[in-house]
């Protein structure tokens, strides 16, 4: 499994949802995040889930090569994000839809730094939709 660090939000493991795929990538230091919004339309509830993924551009080149991207678009990726507090959650796979809705790549963006000092950065902006908040997993 990849090993994404991050102070606030650790990314412990994201792998396409049909194999194994591996991809390392130490993360910018309290940068990175996961967010959940509730959507509520006549008694239906929406939930979608965006983690935000925000790397040194020389240390997450594989972000940007063109099997990488494809595969994250078509076949998506789950993720287990270890929150601050200790817990982990799962993202990509629902208990009501299993691998049917995983996180895609919805945005990848490039940047400079504003001073000459700043190394380049990538963000990497995944989502995915389901009825319910991400699950906590007992994975250690």
């Amino acid at each position: 499994m990849a090993e994404f660090v991050d102070n606030a939000t650790v990314c412990n493991q994201l792998e396409f949802v049909d194999d194994k795929a591996v991809m390392e990538c130490m993360l910018l230091e309290d940068c990175s995040s996961f967010e959940e919004k509730f959507a509520f339309n006549d008694g239906v509830v929406a939930v979608r889930h965006t983690l935000t993924l925000i790397a040194d551009r020389n240390l997450a080149e594989a972000w940007l090569e063109p099997e990488f991207r494809n595969d994250s678009i078509v076949k998506g990726l789950c993720a287990i994000i270890t929150l601050n507090d200790g817990r982990k959650i799962l993202v990509g796979y629902s208990e009501r839809f299993g691998a049917s809705q995983p996180l895609h790549i919805s945005e990848i963006a490039l940047s400079s730094g504003r001073k000459l000092s700043d190394a380049p950065k990538i963000t990497m902006v995944l989502e995915s939709f389901d009825t319910s908040a991400a699950a906590v997993c007992a994975i250690n």
